[in-house]
């Protein structure tokens, strides 16, 4: 009995230490910008509410503070949208392909499409800056749209592979059998039965594309900066708690995407039973 005890109080004490490292960074993000103070500190000196309010002086333009907020986090917003709905058809398409062909070299290519993840991003910033300018002419929304498409398509392409293999070929057989073609089979039969690879996918595409620094970095301009570029600008010149609120409210930009999508995806399963 006591050696469960030390077992269970091991495992949740590991648990509640895993949890502070993982997310500590972003409570004391989300901490700090209630500081009633003037820089950022943890520990805040007491709270206060002010520099939420100072953000409405971000999204207005007010004098003396960096404007394009908004323009900012819309960039940010269609271009994961894009990315992410790119990143789908592409990655759901070819992780099927390469799941389902018997030809030799499939799982060299399968490789060769998670290479995104596995160079340094800034790697892939300057081959695509490089790649872009011998080309030239390429505007900037098509240089970041391709780019996030180069960093998104892995997330899919991983998810969706996952989910083919545990699928049970033998639904795909019988519908094939009772005269299916094949396209018809992967729409009917295929893809709803890996959805949650593809919307997991779809998931963690947007959230790379959103909050992507670094190859956003060497493909961006002065007429179209997207959030993450926008708010390192603004950490240059203002260090305060503002920044911090700014976060804050990018973290739950994020939290809300998700739990719409959970939503979706619950409403779905409520309607696919009812019918």
């Amino acid at each position: 009995m006591k050696v469960r005890v030390t077992r269970k109080g091991l495992f949740w004490t590991y648990i509640t230490l895993f949890f502070i490292y993982i997310e500590g960074p972003l409570a004391v993000i989300v901490f700090s910008s209630f500081n009633s103070g003037q820089i950022v500190r943890f520990p805040p000196e007491g709270f206060s509410l002010k520099w939420y309010g100072a953000l409405t002086e971000l999204v207005g333009n007010a004098p003396n503070m960096k404007p394009d907020l908004v323009d900012a986090v819309f960039t940010s917003l269609w271009l994961g949208v894009a990315s992410t709905i790119g990143s789908v058809i592409a990655g759901t398409l070819g992780a099927y392909a390469l799941q389902r062909s018997k030809m030799p070299g499939t799982q060299i290519l399968r490789q060769m499409f998670l290479l995104p993840l596995l160079f340094p991003q800034i790697v892939t910033g300057i081959g695509l800056v490089l790649w872009f300018s011998a080309i030239g002419g390429v505007p900037t929304w098509m240089r970041l749209l391709l780019g996030h498409l180069i960093i998104t398509l892995p997330c899919v392409v991983i998810t969706v592979t996952a989910s083919l293999e545990t699928l049970d070929r033998s639904l795909e057989d019988a519908a094939m059998n009772l005269g299916a073609n094949r396209i018809k089979t992967f729409f009917y039969i295929t893809l709803p039965s890996i959805k949650s690879g593809v919307l997991a996918g779809a998931i963690f595409a947007w959230l790379t594309s959103f909050s992507n620094f670094t190859v956003t970095y060497f493909l961006f301009s002065g007429e179209m900066n997207p959030f993450p570029l926008w708010f390192y600008q603004y950490i240059e010149y203002y260090i305060d708690p503002g920044a911090a609120a700014l976060a804050t409210c990018a973290l739950l930009i994020t939290l809300s995407v998700l739990l719409m999508i959970n939503r979706l995806q619950a409403l779905g399963r409520v309607v696919a039973v009812s019918k």
